[in-house]
């Protein structure tokens, strides 16, 4: 696709273009200051886009929609900070900054900021690790916000950031699709393998060989019922082995118990009904077999780092 660019001395229309281009939030400057927006975006594949970005003031961006999406920020020049609830993460040319859109509350850029800007769909980078993993995730995928220069992380990176840069700056309309398909590729293996995150232990980890059939078939039964209660000796049975036999497969080829294999199966399909809007905290949770709302909220916070209730919360203000 076509580089789309943009140049935009008007607050209200650089607040529109944006918020168009990628999801709404509203952009404030320093009092004095004009805004010079200068934006490109090209689109790599259905979930994943470059761009350049410069403000020419000093300005702070306010989420306002919460979108599932990854920014990866690379400033050629400048200097800025993403502030979290719990941190701040600067940026300039020599450190780049992971944004998830959901966790921040504000980025601030200063007047010389000029960056490449890397966006991608979380579901796209949970899927793809998914594969990698050959198993659903347990908890959510949270990167390490930082990537200085010098760190091993940076190396892997250089090339990759070469390359969107390149891609960015061509004055080719359209790219093959296999050649997106493959720097697609390259970007989400690269992230995934150099970049530390929340799996990069288990992803790193020698793999084990492929599990027995009965582990297979314990998953398959757990995940056709997880609208029922179903004890360990009951999935035993009907994957044909006995307790112990069950306990050390999962132990061995899943690192966990068949009970919190199944807990972590229910919990993952309450938090896809929260997103997707499907009923209140306390009709997905009696959905998926948690009697005690209250002990769902305590499981949930333990498995997922945020309250059920934020979860919900979130997807009604992207609605």
């Amino acid at each position: 696709m076509q580089s789309r660019n943009y140049r935009s001395d008007s607050l209200p229309e650089g607040n529109q273009i944006l918020s168009s281009e990628w999801s709404r939030h509203r952009i404030s400057v320093q009092h004095g200051h004009a805004l010079r927006l200068r934006f490109s975006i090209r689109s790599i594949t259905p979930s994943m886009s470059v761009s350049s970005l410069s403000y020419g003031a000093q300005a702070v961006v306010h989420p306002e929609e919460r979108a599932d999406v990854l920014l990866v920020q690379m400033p050629r020049s400048g200097f800025g900070r993403a502030q979290f609830d719990d941190a701040s993460m600067p940026m300039d040319a020599d450190n780049y900054a992971l944004v998830h859109a959901r966790s921040v509350a504000q980025v601030l850029y200063g007047r010389e900021v000029d960056m490449l800007v890397l966006r991608i769909a979380m579901d796209r980078v949970n899927a793809r690790l998914e594969e990698d993993l050959g198993r659903r995730l347990p908890k959510p995928l949270s990167f390490f916000r930082g990537m200085a220069r010098g760190s091993q992380a940076w190396a892997a990176w250089a090339p990759v950031a070469a390359t969107l840069a390149a891609v960015d700056a061509s004055a080719l309309r359209d790219f093959p699709a296999p050649a997106m398909a493959a720097l697609e590729e390259m970007v989400l293996s690269t992230l995934l393998f150099a970049q530390p995150h929340s799996h990069s232990e288990a992803l790193l980890r020698p793999r084990p060989a492929i599990a027995p059939r009965h582990v297979r078939r314990a998953e398959e039964f757990i995940h056709s019922n997880l609208h029922h209660a179903t004890a360990t000796a009951e999935i035993a049975a009907h994957a044909g082995v006995s307790t112990r036999a069950l306990f050390d497969g999962f132990r061995r080829f899943r690192q966990t118990t068949p009970a919190a294999y199944v807990r972590e199966a229910r919990l993952a399909a309450a938090r896809a009904d929260l997103e997707g809007g499907r009923g209140n905290v306390r009709e997905v949770a009696a959905r998926w077999g948690f009697t005690h709302s209250g002990h769902f909220a305590v499981q949930y916070r333990r498995q997922y780092g945020e309250a059920p209730t934020h979860t919900l919360r979130s997807k009604l203000m992207d609605s």
